[in-house]
């Protein structure tokens, strides 16, 4: 019996000599790893561009047709060349066509096709058919057999006469087409006839037309329409008989030279000279010789007059939708497509200043001051002064990001004990101390519990709070002098949580 107590003491002894021997570590608790990383700067950049209102230009045509017994202007080729001509007009201008005979006096025979009858008097009604009808009406213009074609005043006497009624148009383009396979002779006055006397025609049928036209440099007296551009477009016979294809065909001088002329003659009062015509040896003057498909003989009409556009003006420009992340005032860019960058300005802008404003609020403004105000945009937007404004069609662009945060506090989720707390902040190890390092809080010497806790300060040494607030539950570290941090940064916090 003596023998068993010795043995029990004797394993009782092992056991507590093997127990001795185990670290203190063996019955300890494992140490927790919390990690955590906050948000990073978020830059965005986004590019819009300036918009405009597309207007159709009022385009007052005068067609006049070569009605002779000698013409070869009436046939299927022609009509359909006509009608596709309206066709283009109609989409793109808003239009008044004259259509008349070229030998005939006054509005005889004339008929007019219009996109609306705003502004026409009754007599120029009286003369309005439908567009179906256009090609039907060449061929209801009667077939005269003359000596003397004097086209150049059937113009002059035919704009004169539809300026009144609204035909015409005040500020319009004003298209002239002359077709003809012979020329105007009415200069020829005598046996002997020179091109002394054929300039003398052209030079007074010339003035007279551009007093009609307006913006003339020379005295007027009478109606003006003062027309934003006039062609005299012809549509002739540049050679003889068309090199002996067609004897039909005279070799044109007047109509060719009025549009030559009427295409340069200067314009007063800052209205643009075209350009279109550069480099054609026979401006504004189509060789009837040289047109096998007819129904592209108005190519050159089509291509005369240019789309007009009014520019849209901005004085406000959007930044970011109103769910957008926050804004840094001071980070922001802007540039326009022309290379210009532009600074940041405070409140109240001082008159006569370039750059922009910025509110950090949603805002709901017209971004468009001219030609009305308009395009409305509700979020974030910067208000745009002097040559920063923005018109048609330049594009901008704008770069932000995100605000600058700071963080004052460490979150340890669970209670830890304090000397087993291993903080490191972007891979560097952060000692405790209340210079540049962290210490616990604590109530009444116990780590302190933070059912919801605001971690973000408004900078390093202002411990105020900055929001919009990141919270978190818990237990926190209080980080001291250059230990605070901002965005991006890792944080990797090692401790032993506290059984009490």
């Amino acid at each position: 019996m003596s023998w068993n107590k010795n043995l029990l003491n004797l394993l009782f002894l092992s056991l507590l000599l093997i127990v001795s021997s185990c670290g203190k570590e063996m019955f300890s608790a494992s140490k927790t790893a919390q990690f955590d990383k906050t948000s990073p700067i978020v830059k965005n950049t986004s590019q819009s561009c300036s918009n405009f209102t597309h207007i159709k230009p009022e385009v007052d045509f005068l067609f006049l047709w070569d009605n002779s017994t000698s013409s070869v202007f009436l046939n299927d080729q022609t009509k359909a060349a006509l009608n596709n001509t309206i066709d283009l007009v109609s989409s793109r201008f808003d239009y008044h066509m004259l259509i008349a005979p070229l030998i005939a006096s006054g509005n005889t025979n004339a008929k007019l096709i219009t996109e609306t009858p705003d502004g026409l008097s009754s007599s120029a009604l009286n003369m309005k058919i439908d567009r179906s009808l256009a090609a039907q009406t060449l061929s209801s213009f009667p077939l005269v057999n003359h000596n003397s074609e004097n086209g150049v005043e059937r113009v002059r006497e035919l704009l004169s006469l539809n300026i009144s009624n609204g035909v015409f148009r005040q500020g319009a383009y004003t298209i002239v087409v002359v077709m003809s396979n012979q020329d105007d002779n009415s200069w020829v006055d005598g046996v002997a006839p020179s091109a002394y006397d054929r300039n003398n025609y052209i030079n007074q049928k010339l003035d007279q037309i551009l007093c009609l036209r307006g913006h003339h440099t020379s005295p007027c007296a009478g109606p003006s329409i003062n027309s934003q551009q006039m062609r005299f477009i012809s549509i002739v016979a540049h050679q003889e008989d068309c090199n002996g294809t067609n004897t039909s065909f005279d070799q044109n001088f007047v109509y060719k030279k009025m549009s030559e002329l009427l295409y340069g003659a200067y314009y007063t009062g800052g209205v643009s000279s075209p350009t279109d015509q550069a480099g054609r040896s026979s401006v504004d003057s189509y060789n009837i010789c040289d047109i096998s498909d007819f129904t592209r003989v108005f190519d050159g009409v089509n291509n005369s007059i240019q789309d007009q556009v009014i520019a849209h003006k901005y004085n406000y420009w959007p930044v970011a939708t109103s769910g957008a992340a926050s804004i840094d005032p001071a980070e922001i860019t802007v540039r326009k497509n022309t290379g210009d960058t532009y600074p940041l300005l405070q409140e109240p802008v001082p008159p006569g200043s370039n750059g922009f404003s910025f509110t950090n609020a949603v805002q709901t403004q017209n971004t468009r001051f001219l030609p009305t105000p308009g395009e409305s945009f509700t979020g974030y937007l910067i208000k745009l002064y002097g040559n920063a404004q923005v018109t048609y069609p330049e594009c901008m662009t704008v770069t932000t990001q995100t605000p600058k945060e700071w963080f004052g506090y460490v979150n340890i989720q669970n209670k830890p004990v304090e000397s087993s707390i291993i903080l490191k902040i972007n891979g560097q190890i952060v000692s405790q101390n209340s210079t540049n390092g962290w210490e616990l809080i604590k109530l009444n010497g116990q780590p302190r519990y933070y059912q919801s806790f605001n971690i973000k300060i408004q900078g390093p040494g202002n411990y105020s709070p900055a929001y919009p607030a990141v919270n978190k539950s818990g237990y926190f570290l209080k980080l001291n002098g250059n230990a605070v941090f901002s965005n991006g940064a890792n944080i990797e916090v090692n401790f032993l949580p506290s059984g009490t």
